[in-house]
């Protein structure tokens, strides 16, 4: 049986981006198109060429968003303004690099384009010959668009393959909008009215899909947390700074989190909170649960720094035994579903997966750009909360504790925004040793982008273009 192959365009500037093209992966593997099955690859357009530069690239990434916060958002901004003045034209024959050079029109992206990168993506694309190739990075937007890539994924004569590209923040940036992909994937059909103000034509040309942003279907499964909290137990052998095993109980449960490279003045986060918690004497509740002390998890990612700040801070501050400290976690959908509030900064695949658990979401601070537009659309949308001041940080994070009906009319937003409809859909034909062969999430964007690749393999079939 010849399978439908598919590549996944990634890069890891930002741990978001590697989760989506993972989530994508996982769903499509355990499916088939026309009987096929479907082999998925991914290809991290940084790290899998030259791992050197992908370090400088992340490196670079992090510290001018630390450091220089402003020049980047301001960048950002002037790259969406300068694109919308005037419209970027794809044209096939674009100009030789040495004619470029000569011109002293040649750009560092150029270089690293034409030079570096093409090279190295045509031998994988030559290698895998995707049927899809799906994009979870606006940097590769700029590389299908070169002439000698373009013409081979879009002929006949090549690949004559669909390309999907998976917008994966709650925006609408140019960076985004190449001319060379068939469809793009926003995060939510509320962008649709952003869209018909920055390119209309994605619209009527039916290329815009708000589908939403693909996360695993493992944070789909609706879960009573207060119970799920009673069975988990955190076990003293998996984590050395325990003395006794940390059962969370029914207490409530904040969840403090950075992404997977622990951005943020997360400590600072952890002790306001615990020191507010642990000197208040006003009981604002007469429930006992809401009166008592709560949990407080932090997941600190792959940042070995934040992990030995918090646990110093667990052995000065913590005498309630309230924290519990995780670096990089793989389970994070189970820690989610525990908690009740989510702190953290407002990447797209985190507030996804925070809406997606019903967990009302608070920002304290955010990076510039992307995080910045997020936080936009997460307030215009009550969605949650973002405050930087630290008393109105601590009065919000109370007031969702303790008044129940605040919080769940966040939920309820939420629910509008992020949708869950289990359902079985006869005609899929799903691997038989899947756990939920019978539940299928219809709502869920990955469910979706998996129908339209076999909407269209189904066209190019009937067009006789069906070749691969």
């Amino acid at each position: 049986m010849k399978e439908i192959n598919v590549l996944i365009l990634t890069v890891t500037a930002g741990y978001g981006h590697i989760s989506v093209s993972n989530a994508l992966k996982d769903y499509l593997e355990k499916r088939e198109i026309d009987s096929k099955k479907i082999n998925v690859e991914i290809f991290d357009i940084l790290g899998d060429v030259n791992p050197l530069i992908n370090k400088v690239f992340t490196e670079y990434y992090l510290k001018a968003i630390k450091y220089i916060p402003n020049v980047y958002s301001f960048l950002y901004k002037k790259e969406a303004e300068k694109a919308l003045e005037n419209p970027r034209k794809f044209k096939r024959s674009s100009k030789k690099l040495k004619q470029k050079i000569q011109k002293e029109e040649i750009t560092v992206t150029d270089i690293f384009n034409k030079v570096i990168i093409k090279k190295k993506l045509m031998s994988i694309l030559k290698k895998q010959k995707p049927n899809f190739i799906i994009c979870t990075h606006p940097f590769i937007g700029e590389l299908l668009e070169l002439t000698e890539i373009y013409e081979y994924v879009k002929s006949e004569e090549g690949l004559n393959a669909c390309i999907l590209t998976v917008v994966t923040d709650y925006v609408v940036h140019p960076s985004w909008l190449n001319d060379a992909s068939d469809f793009f994937i926003f995060a939510s059909d509320r962008l649709k009215y952003l869209l018909a103000q920055i390119k209309p034509e994605l619209i009527i040309s039916d290329k815009a899909k708000f589908f939403g942003i693909p996360i695993k279907d493992s944070f789909n499964n609706n879960n009573d947390k207060i119970k799920l909290r009673k069975d988990h137990v955190f076990r003293k052998e998996n984590h050395d700074f325990l003395k006794d095993d940390y059962a969370l109980g029914d207490k409530f449960t904040y969840l403090i989190m950075g992404g997977g490279y622990g951005i943020g003045n997360i400590k600072d986060y952890v002790k306001l909170l615990i020191e507010h918690e642990n000197n208040s004497s006003i009981n604002l509740h007469s429930s006992s649960r809401h009166n008592e002390l709560s949990n407080i998890l932090v997941v600190c990612g792959n940042n070995q720094e934040l992990y030995d700040e918090i646990l110093n801070l667990k052995k000065e501050k913590d005498y309630n035994n309230q924290i519990m400290v995780l670096g990089f976690v793989k389970n994070i959908d189970e820690i989610m579903k525990m908690s009740d509030v989510i702190i953290t900064k407002p990447g797209g695949i985190s507030i996804t997966e925070a809406m997606a658990c019903r967990l009302p979401i608070v920002i304290k601070e955010y990076l510039p750009g992307q995080e910045e537009r997020n936080t936009e659309f997460l307030l215009n949308n009550n969605l949650g909360i973002y405050t930087a001041e630290d008393s109105s940080f601590l009065a919000y994070l109370s007031q969702l504790k303790h008044d129940e009906d605040y919080r769940n009319q966040i939920i309820d937003n939420q629910k509008k925004i992020y949708k869950i409809n289990y359902s079985y859909d006869k005609n899929e034909k799903t691997n038989p040793d899947d756990d939920n062969n019978q539940r299928i999430n219809t709502n869920s964007s990955l469910y979706k982008i998996y129908k339209l690749m076999e909407n269209e393999c189904c066209k190019r079939r009937s067009n006789e273009l069906y070749k691969h």
